[in-house]
């Protein structure tokens, strides 16, 4: 396990999944192609190249609608499942490897993986009364956010946020189709982003450009 191995790791655990066929498990992530071609041309080929030696074709999957990469090769769906991440359905059983948990530096990088593939930076408007005029009608407040159903990777997710000195806020999301609730974990400040950025150093240009934009003008 390495810093480069934790990030592909929380990729995986955000965008990707394992399936298994009658001779062969096959590995994907992938995500949007309207403006995550670049991540997956450049940092997820990257981190296979280090981590693997594995050169791979990031390429549209037009069946899901998305961009991304797969591969098939035994040592690499080894390394996967030996850290525990789980062949098929994944979405309520996956969870942060154990070798992971007890490395701070392995914690960060496993977290820019996750918040690249499936976090979110979002800004709003004050609506306090004695809010300016300004700060009612620009979004400056910035959010920074991970969403997962698998409870344990919410849980271990929010601990990780500790790890590095911020303190998040987890909120149950309900769904009114029956469907399994959802779990969002957040930092909600101006102050928190700025540090969430400086130390987990995203990778994904969709965030960058977005946190860029706002801590140049002051609001998106």
């Amino acid at each position: 396990m390495d810093k480069y191995f934790a990030e592909l790791l929380g990729a995986f655990a955000g965008d990707g999944w394992m399936s298994k066929g009658k001779s062969s498990t096959s590995l994907f992530i992938t995500g949007n192609p309207k403006d995550e071609k670049p991540y997956y041309d450049e940092r997820i080929s990257f981190l296979f190249q280090k981590v693997f030696d594995k050169k791979v074709n990031p390429r549209n999957y037009p069946y899901w609608r998305t961009y991304g990469i797969y591969v098939s090769e035994k040592r690499i769906i080894d390394a996967f499942v030996g850290t525990g991440m789980p062949v098929g359905e994944k979405s309520m059983r996956v969870k942060v490897p154990e070798l992971i948990l007890s490395d701070k530096m392995l914690m960060q990088s496993f977290l820019r993986g996750l918040f690249d593939t499936d976090g979110c930076i979002c800004f709003s408007k004050s609506y306090n009364k004695n809010a300016s005029k300004w700060q009612k009608s620009c979004r400056h407040i910035p959010e920074v956010f991970i969403s997962t159903i698998s409870k344990q990777l919410a849980e271990q997710t929010s601990l990780i946020f500790q790890s590095i000195n911020l303190q998040p806020t987890t909120r149950i999301i309900k769904s009114s189709r029956g469907y399994k609730p959802s779990y969002r974990i957040y930092i909600r400040s101006k102050s928190k982003t700025k540090q969430f950025f400086k130390i987990v150093q995203p990778k994904n240009q969709k965030h960058l450009d977005r946190f860029n934009q706002w801590h140049t003008q002051g609001f998106y």
